[in-house]
């Protein structure tokens, strides 16, 4: 069973992936409900701008993630965490959460810079185009973390293991401040991604999350 355990030694590293921009999963997004696709929408001017923007995010988009699997660390009368940092899981709701957890994988996926830095270029002279290549950008981001937690699920699921659901720090009173950690721990600028003072990801589009591994039945 330990060689089934393909991220716990060592960081996975994936450069790029297949992706597919849905025009349903952009429009849900923009918080526009029960259409389909772009061809259904009677706005024809909002559904050319979303449209420019999905074809701009294909040209822009750069894929890419890092993950890697830890035991999971529990000492009495403190919060979870992993060797090396214990307590890492402070707060309330994620703590009880891994509570029954053996393992936690840590992650970080990124769409890259490219979005970010049109949606910056075109605020001035173009702003419409600008909002939706925004909004296109910010779907892309969770994308990527679903694609990325698929992977972890296999993983899991080969080991005999559930998962918990994604969490971010950020989420309720896991705040920012675990950042610092896991950037140490995993090395997110391995793909790109750095970490500002105010514990922003640069570039814009990243995610970074954690997702507990509970026995089946946990």
């Amino acid at each position: 069973m330990a060689a089934i355990f393909e991220s716990l030694k060592n960081p996975i590293l994936i450069n790029s992936f297949p992706f597919v921009i849905e025009e349903e999963r952009v429009m849900r997004e923009l918080k526009i409900s029960k259409l389909s696709s772009l061809d259904e929408m009677p706005e024809r001017n909002i559904a050319g701008y979303i449209k420019k923007a999905i074809d701009t995010a294909y040209t822009l988009i750069e894929p890419k993630a890092i993950y890697q699997t830890f035991k999971l660390t529990k000492e009495d009368n403190h919060p979870p965490g992993v060797e090396g940092s214990p307590g890492l899981f402070f707060g309330k709701k994620i703590s009880e959460m891994f509570e029954p957890c053996e393992y936690v994988t840590l992650l970080c996926t990124t769409i890259g810079p490219g979005i970010p830095d049109r949606t910056d270029e075109l605020k001035t002279k173009e702003p419409t185009d600008s909002f939706y290549l925004e909004y296109v950008g910010g779907w892309m981001a969770d994308y990527m973390a679903e694609k990325v937690d698929e992977k972890i699920t296999v993983e899991c699921n080969k080991n005999g293991y559930g998962t918990t659901f994604r969490y971010a720090p950020g989420y309720g009173d896991w705040t920012l401040s675990a950042q610092p950690e896991i950037f140490r721990l995993l090395e997110p600028v391995k793909i790109g991604v750095s970490l500002t003072d105010s514990k922003i990801m640069i570039p814009r589009k990243s995610v970074s999350a954690a997702i507990g591994w509970r026995p089946e039945g946990g």
